[in-house]
């Protein structure tokens, strides 16, 4: 079986124009069938002209449960196709969702209307979360005349999958480029950088993404102290838990902390904590995290909102 594009994305998000215009690409198109399986009709039809030509077939899956994997091998095997395109219905969870076992080469694309987003992350977070948990690209359509937001919607859909790559498309389909790099809830050029609660997300976000920039600098955090068991070294994790979607799946967002003072401190406890940053690379993990140098620390109360959001 070849690739299997499963794009996802709510109703009238643009996922049908996606496809085609992906369709329309020449990169894209194939000597073989595609099968364009359509879980859910929009406004927007395809063009049976243009599918006939570029030989694909579409079929119909309109209800969640035939959605099965033996419902889907029997289809594939009645088209033969050479590759399979899934138009999935937004509002059916995919959290749960099987595929033929042997579907073992699938790309996920989240597809959003920007206008949209907001209500979307309010209403429907959870069926939101998981559209890009597994996603490997995200396409937010009509996104001009939203400039001033499009840093914190990368943020909110990076905290789910840190490894999401990330489109901005206008009105007219053309892509919006752009920097993120000063579109933060903090000043990266004070004295001291305090981070608030509700900026805790974005600043840990941001170093996953752009570690260098922070190196050197002081900041300030209100974070509950994590000490490890087995204390290989003077440091413990200053944590937030992270709700990214519900209640019931929440992550841990943290910063390793250097502290000579390590055995004074209690496990669980908060505390405000200052200090220097700098970056250590981890073998364990291949990758290079944030090390802070901790100068002074308060111990504290719980914060009034102990779990931050992040949608």
């Amino acid at each position: 079986m070849g690739k299997v594009y499963f794009v996802n994305g709510f109703l009238g998000a643009g996922k049908t124009r996606f496809i085609q215009e992906l369709l329309e690409e020449d990169y894209f198109k194939i000597k073989g069938k595609t099968l364009l399986l359509l879980c859910e009709e929009g406004e927007t039809e395809y063009d049976d002209y243009l599918m006939q030509n570029l030989n694909v077939e579409i079929k119909k899956i309109e209800n969640e449960e035939d959605f099965t994997p033996d419902n889907l091998t029997n289809i594939e095997k009645e088209s033969t196709p050479e590759r399979i395109i899934i138009e999935f219905n937004g509002m059916w969870m995919r959290k749960d969702l099987e595929f033929p076992w042997y579907w073992n080469d699938i790309m996920e694309i989240a597809i959003f209307d920007t206008p949209s987003f907001d209500m979307y992350a309010r209403n429907m977070k959870s069926l939101l979360s998981e559209q890009v948990r597994n996603a490997y690209m995200a396409v937010f359509f009509s996104a001009d005349g939203f400039k001033d937001k499009l840093a914190t919607y990368r943020r909110n859909v990076k905290a789910v999958n840190p490894k999401l790559n990330i489109v901005f498309k206008d009105r007219d389909g053309d892509d919006i480029v752009t920097r993120f790099e000063d579109e933060l809830p903090y000043d990266l050029n004070a004295p001291l950088i305090d981070i608030t609660d509700d900026a805790f997300a974005a600043f840990y976000l941001d170093s996953l993404d752009n570690i260098d920039r922070y190196i050197g600098k002081r900041v300030r955090f209100t974070a509950q102290v994590m000490k490890t068991k087995d204390q290989t070294r003077k440091s413990f994790l200053a944590g937030r838990m992270a709700m990214t979607c519900c209640e019931q799946d929440l992550s841990l967002f943290g910063v390793i902390c250097d502290y000579d003072q390590i055995d004074e401190l209690i496990h669980g406890s908060w505390a405000v904590i200052e200090g220097t940053l700098s970056k250590e690379f981890f073998s364990k993990y291949e990758n290079e995290f944030l090390i802070c140098k901790v100068d002074d620390i308060q111990i504290c109360g719980k914060p009034k909102k102990e779990i931050i959001d992040v949608i």
